[in-house]
């Protein structure tokens, strides 16, 4: 039977598969009947008011296309052709037949057999060429290096790339992935290629030490980590070797100026560190996680099953999360119900699970840093930190308090680009409501948009 939301062609291309999909868009698996050859196309979903919206959003997608076009390297996914589909961006990629090293580093036996100096010099080749062509990456992480049967590193998504001087991308777009970002990501600071050689130093904490280096428990908590005075702990990386903590040290410095500069310099440093611990593609020590022995794989099915009906997909990640530090099932549920930003939705939970009552924390953000309605929570911060920077309301009839927690919510389901759909809904949205109506419509499922507007009316208003 056939998928009436798969087309049968984009363009010349024929739809073989559909690859994926999610708010912004869908890859498919094509045929070039030109060239013959498969390749992949992303569609990528616009939402925009008006003509001049649209054709603005397209100028833009077409000298991103340009911009990765010129990259021909082996580590980085060719991109070949730029088409509209029904109104939408089109790129048409090289199509990689491998696995992301995010489900590698999710696997703890193929984890532990990562040639990790190989594969990350690859990317920092890669990358050092994207750079040369005044091209940045800016999301850097796991889920975009893929790495081909034959070892080969790919790096995918350099069609969100930036140019330095274009003049039609988006200003002040907070784009990147909270555990791989750098601090300056977090600001509208200028970001250069130091931003996406934090990144590389971010993926090989976690390769070593089984998490990323400013894990938070929650978002908000990972940006505030991220943001703050605080170093990455190396503690966890000693086991893989002093010279790993050196290099650490300098890759994920929060300064900039004291990173590594170029691509080329952090790769020597990986290797002299290779070498100073033996065999440069021997397999290297690596922490392994695992859950407490006291909370039985049952318990912690249960807990995810009664949390998703709270945070959607995110809920597998959390219980895992929760589940390293939890001596016991109502240990387990307790951190669980601190997730959560109102406590009539924590008592539900715990009702749910069967855990009893919890009592709140003083002063601990709760998932995504949300808040109940009538609360304004001032970000934590020490001396030097600086607090993550929420979307601007515009002085309409949406509240920076309420565009916050519109944003805390929508990153669950979206990613870090809620920052920029929740600033757009919050300058076009004529009141609360359509606020939250314009916030929701980025999301795909018809339940999950569901329960984050009943969320976001309980505690923003504009039922």
């Amino acid at each position: 039977m056939t998928d009436p939301a798969r087309p049968s062609t984009i363009g010349r291309y024929q739809v073989l598969d559909a690859l994926g999909g999610g708010a912004m868009g869908t890859v498919f698996k094509a045929y070039d009947p030109l060239i013959g050859r498969n390749v992949a196309i992303k569609v990528v979903r616009i939402d925009a008011d008006t003509p001049e919206q649209r054709a603005m959003s397209l100028t833009r997608f077409r000298g991103e296309v340009q911009a990765a076009g010129r990259c021909s390297h082996p580590a980085i996914v060719g991109v070949y052709d730029f088409l509209e589909q029904a109104g939408d961006p089109a790129i048409v990629m090289e199509l990689v037949e491998g696995s992301s090293l995010h489900g590698i580093l999710r696997d703890p036996a193929r984890r532990a057999a990562l040639a990790v100096p190989d594969l990350l010099l690859q990317v920092l080749d890669g990358l050092g060429y994207a750079h040369g062509q005044g091209i940045i990456h800016r999301d850097i992480k796991p889920a975009n290096i893929l790495l081909t049967a034959s070892g080969q590193a790919k790096i995918a998504d350099f069609g969100i790339a930036r140019l330095p001087d274009s003049s039609v991308t988006q200003g002040g777009a907070m784009v990147g992935t909270p555990s791989y970002m750098a601090p300056e990501q977090l600001t509208d600071d200028a970001v250069d290629r130091r931003a996406d050689l934090f990144a590389v130093g971010a993926i090989l904490y976690e390769i070593l030490a089984g998490r990323p280096p400013f894990a938070g428990r929650t978002v908000a908590e990972t940006m505030l980590r991220l943001s703050g005075p605080t170093p990455a702990d190396l503690a966890p990386i000693g086991a893989s070797g002093g010279a790993y903590v050196t290099l650490l040290q300098q890759a994920l410095a929060k300064d900039r100026t004291r990173r590594f500069q170029t691509a080329d310099a952090f790769a020597a440093a990986l290797q002299a560190a290779s070498r100073s611990d033996g065999d440069p593609q021997a397999t290297i020590v690596l922490a392994t996680r695992t859950a407490p022995v006291a909370v039985e794989p049952s318990v912690l099915t249960h807990a995810e099953r009664q949390l998703a009906q709270f945070v959607g997909p995110m809920a597998r990640a959390v219980v895992a999360r929760a589940a390293q530090t939890a001596a016991s099932a109502s240990d387990l549920y307790a951190s669980l119900a601190h997730e959560l930003p109102t406590a009539a939705e924590r008592s539900r939970f715990l009702r749910a699970v069967g855990g009893g009552r919890v009592e709140p924390r003083i002063g601990e953000p709760s998932l995504g840093g949300r808040t109940r309605p009538g609360q304004t929570v001032a970000p934590r911060t020490t001396s030097g930190t600086i607090p993550p920077r929420l979307p601007a309301a515009g002085g309409g009839p949406v509240s920076p308090e309420a565009a916050a927690t519109a944003q805390a919510a929508l990153v669950v389901h979206v990613g870090p680009i809620a920052r920029v759909l929740v600033r757009d809904a919050a300058a076009k949205a004529a009141s609360t409501g359509d606020f939250i109506e314009r916030v929701c419509a980025h999301v795909d499922k018809p339940e999950e948009r569901a329960r984050l507007q009943r969320r976001l009316r309980a505690e923003i208003g504009g039922a």
